[in-house]
């Protein structure tokens, strides 16, 4: 992270600490102390167990049934009481990180405030303990949704501030995971708020739900297993590549990075931002169809045109038996596609490549001008000029114009992953001898060279 952003990130972090802080006083200004301290230690033992159970990450989203815990302990304890327990648990989870525990423990502290202050707006009974099921009903709904929405808010900031990621793109993306996730903190609250008041069973309450509980983070750690084989195949595919061209990785793993962005910044849904950036990782396996020797070799000979054609049928055969990587399909068997037709292997033009495939074509012409595999890669500042020439010819125009968005942001997104290679003899790169020069495979991402194999393979049939 540049400095740049370290500043931003701590100062963002005295903020936010500076609300929650904010957030205490005023929430014991508002509803008081707790008058029940004797359910307080109960709830305060659950808390640091349902802190020590395993989590589960998808993206930039960490599920902790931890969250049912505070959710529950605004109705059963008052506001003030469940910020200092969710403050007493998640400072000990990480006290080894200095960051990271003003951050887990702040925002959740502004997210009771804002999640109280909307149920007491909308109902105060909704905070008393003598509240009917239907008023606690309304408090957990109202409660989750004001904690769900300050983790949305405060996730977007903080990637904005490191990552550059639009704030608004953020919240698309993970929208679809924090909604239900809340949704489903909400009800576990609401079940655990009737167990130990309306039924009267107090403390032992947590003996009965604790299983459904833990049922529920079986369930979530399922989905979080399924996420990972989805990973570990990802990677997998990609270090395969790797060994037999070696390169492969970094090249693939900055064409998934910019693809990634331009998604997010053309304001694609979740599905399809994950889609585009499976696309940019794996959208050159199907290059394991040809030799190793072909793929070291720094000329590869023209009869090899057939198979380098071939390759995104290939890759697309490869991931249509992989469920989790099937939404890659489209756009890896398009993104040798050129905007205006001149592409392989099919010859679509405009907008008959599948967007993704489109955004992952930009992507990795911006990886063969930045880090190419032979000589010094380009500034960004030139790279940029190279693209816009390229754009409404060879790349979609929407897809550059977000790329230049992206650039003028933090640059971390667009900066090559690996060093150049040594400086090549300067050629002419006239059309004459694009036609007349053997193919290199570690140059097959330029459009021109693209354009050059897709009109040397028709001349061949």
């Amino acid at each position: 992270m540049s400095s740049s952003r370290e500043r931003g990130a701590d100062l963002y972090l005295a903020l936010l600490a500076l609300a929650s802080s904010a957030s205490v006083v005023l929430a014991a200004m508002a509803w008081g102390f707790p008058d029940r301290l004797g359910a307080a230690l109960p709830l305060l033992v659950l808390s640091v167990a349902a802190r020590s159970a395993p989590s589960l990450p998808v993206r930039h989203v960490t599920i902790f049934l931890h969250s049912v815990v505070l959710l529950a302990s605004v109705q059963l304890v008052g506001p003030v009481a469940a910020m200092a327990i969710h403050a007493s648990s998640t400072a000990w989870t990480y006290r080894r990180s200095l960051s990271r525990l003003i951050f887990n423990v702040s925002w959740p502290v502004l997210g009771v405030f804002v999640g109280s202050g909307l149920a007491w707006l909308v109902l105060p009974e909704t905070l008393s303990s003598t509240a009917t099921p239907a008023e606690i009903a309304l408090g957990a709904v109202l409660l989750a949704l004001g904690v769900g929405l300050t983790n949305l808010l405060s996730l977007a900031c903080i990637l904005r501030i490191t990552e550059g990621t639009p704030v608004s793109s953020v919240i698309q993306g993970l929208a679809p995971q924090v909604g239900p996730a809340y949704l489903g903190y909400g009800v576990a609250a609401y079940l655990l708020v009737l167990l130990w008041d309306m039924v009267g069973l107090g403390w032992f309450a947590v003996v009965l739900l604790l299983p459904t509980l833990v049922l529920a983070q079986w369930g979530l750690l399922q989905y979080g297993r399924e996420h990972q084989v989805y990973e570990t195949m990802l990677q997998g595919l990609v270090e395969a590549l790797d060994i037999r061209a070696p390169g492969a990785r970094a090249d693939a793993e900055l064409c998934a990075r910019v693809a990634t962005a331009v998604a997010e910044e053309l304001a694609l849904s979740y599905r399809e931002v994950e889609a585009v950036r499976s696309s940019g990782a794996l959208h050159d396996i199907g290059l394991l169809s040809l030799d190793r020797a072909r793929l070291l070799e720094e000329q590869v000979a023209a009869r090899d045109l057939d198979t380098l054609v071939r390759h995104p049928d290939v890759a697309a055969e490869m991931l249509h038996g992989v469920r989790p990587l099937r939404s890659a399909v489209p756009a890896v068997l398009a993104h040798h596609e050129l905007w205006d037709g001149g592409g392989y292997p099919y010859g679509m033009s405009g907008g008959d490549i599948p967007l993704e495939a489109r955004i992952v074509t930009v992507a990795d012409t911006w990886v063969s001008l930045v880090q190419p595999h032979v000589g010094d890669g380009l500034s960004t500042a030139e790279a940029l000029r190279r693209c816009a020439e390229k754009s409404g010819r060879s790349l979609d125009p929407y897809c550059v114009e977000a790329l230049t968005t992206i650039a003028e942001r933090p640059p971390s997104v667009l900066q090559p992953t690996r060093e150049g290679g040594s400086r090549p003899a300067p050629v002419d790169d006239d059309e004459l001898h694009l036609i007349t020069r053997s193919w290199s495979v570690v140059e097959q991402a330029d459009p021109e060279m693209t354009r050059w194999v897709a009109a040397s393979a028709r001349k061949r049939r």
